[in-house]
C-alpha cells in the first residue's frame, strides 16, 4: 500500500513538473549579427581656383599682412601706368560678347588720355633713371613684362575680365587731367580680384595637402588638370619692397592708336 502511495506522489509530481514546464515561455530568439561597418565616403580631391596648376607662385604676404604684388608700394605713376597695362591686356584678352566693347574703349582711353599718358611715361622712365642707373630701360622693361603677365593669368582672367570692364566704363567718365587720381582708386579694383584668388589658392593648397596626407597612399590623384604656368619665377628684379613673380611670356604688342603718342613699352 504504501509503495503505490508513493508510486501515485512520484506521478503527481511529474505530471506537476511537466505542467509548469509547459506554462515556460520559450527562449528569445539570438540577436541579429551586426550591420557591416561604414565604408566612409570617398571625398573628391579639392579643386585649385580657376583650374590653376599645382605648383602656382602666389606672391608672399610680408609682416603688416600685405601681399607683395608687382602693384605694391607704387607711385602715382606707376600706378597710372599698371591701370594703362591692365586695360591693353583686358583689351587683347577678354573676348566674351559682353567684353568686346573694351577693345574700341580702350583706345578712345588712349586717345582722349594721350598727353597725360605721355607724361606719366616719361616720369616712369625717369623714376627707374633715378633709382637704377644706366640699365634702367631693361629693370622696367622686365618689371613691365611681369606687370602684364600678373594681369593676363589665366585663372583669374574671367574675374579680371568682368573686373576690367566695370573700370572701362568707369573710366569713360574721367576727364583730362583726373587720370592719376582715378588710377589711385582703379587700380585697386583690378587688383581686389588677384588679392582674393590668392587667398583662395593658399585655402586650396591646404585642403590639398590633407586629402593627400589622407588619402593619397590609397587612392593617388585621381585627376590632374595641366594648364600653362602663368606665374613662374624666372628673373630677379630689384623692385619695389618684395620680388613679383614672372612668366617667360613677352609684352603684347600695342593696339594701333591713331594720336595715342605712346608705346606699350613706353619707348
Amino acid at each position: 500500500m504504501a509503495t503505490k502511495v508513493v508510486k501515485i506522489v512520484q506521478i503527481c509530481a511529474l505530471a506537476g513538473i511537466a505542467a509548469l514546464s509547459g506554462c515556460t515561455p520559450p527562449p528569445p530568439p539570438a540577436p541579429p549579427p551586426p550591420p557591416p561597418p561604414v565604408v566612409e565616403a570617398f571625398p573628391a580631391r579639392p579643386l585649385a581656383p580657376g583650374y590653376a596648376q599645382e605648383n602656382l607662385a602666389v606672391p608672399p604676404i610680408d609682416a603688416f599682412g600685405v601681399r607683395q604684388t608687382v602693384n605694391t608700394g607704387l607711385t602715382s605713376a606707376q600706378t597710372t601706368w599698371n591701370l594703362r597695362s591692365a586695360y591693353n591686356v583686358a583689351a587683347l584678352n577678354c573676348q566674351g560678347a559682353d567684353h568686346l566693347v573694351m577693345a574700341e574703349r580702350y583706345g578712345e582711353f588712349l586717345k582722349g588720355h594721350a598727353r597725360e599718358l605721355s607724361a606719366t611715361n616719361r616720369a616712369l622712365d625717369s623714376e627707374f633713371r633715378q633709382k637704377y642707373g644706366p640699365g634702367y630701360k631693361d629693370v622696367r622693361d622686365r618689371y613691365m613684362t611681369q606687370v602684364y603677365n600678373y594681369f593676363a593669368m589665366p585663372p583669374v582672367l574671367p574675374r579680371f575680365c568682368a573686373a576690367a570692364f566695370n573700370v572701362s566704363t568707369e573710366l569713360m567718365a574721367v576727364g583730362n587731367g583726373n587720370l592719376d587720381v582715378a588710377a589711385a582708386t582703379l587700380l585697386p579694383q583690378l587688383e581686389t580680384v588677384f588679392l582674393q584668388f590668392f587667398t583662395e589658392y593658399e585655402a586650396f593648397r591646404i585642403a590639398a595637402t590633407a586629402w593627400d596626407a589622407s588619402y593619397f597612399a590609397t587612392y593617388g590623384v585621381p585627376y590632374r588638370r595641366p594648364s600653362s604656368n602663368p606665374l613662374q619665377p624666372s628673373a630677379d628684379v630689384p623692385y619695389g619692397p618684395g620680388a613679383p613673380v614672372t612668366m617667360p611670356v613677352t609684352i603684347p604688342a600695342p593696339m594701333p592708336v591713331a594720336g595715342a603718342g605712346v608705346t606699350e613699352t613706353g619707348s
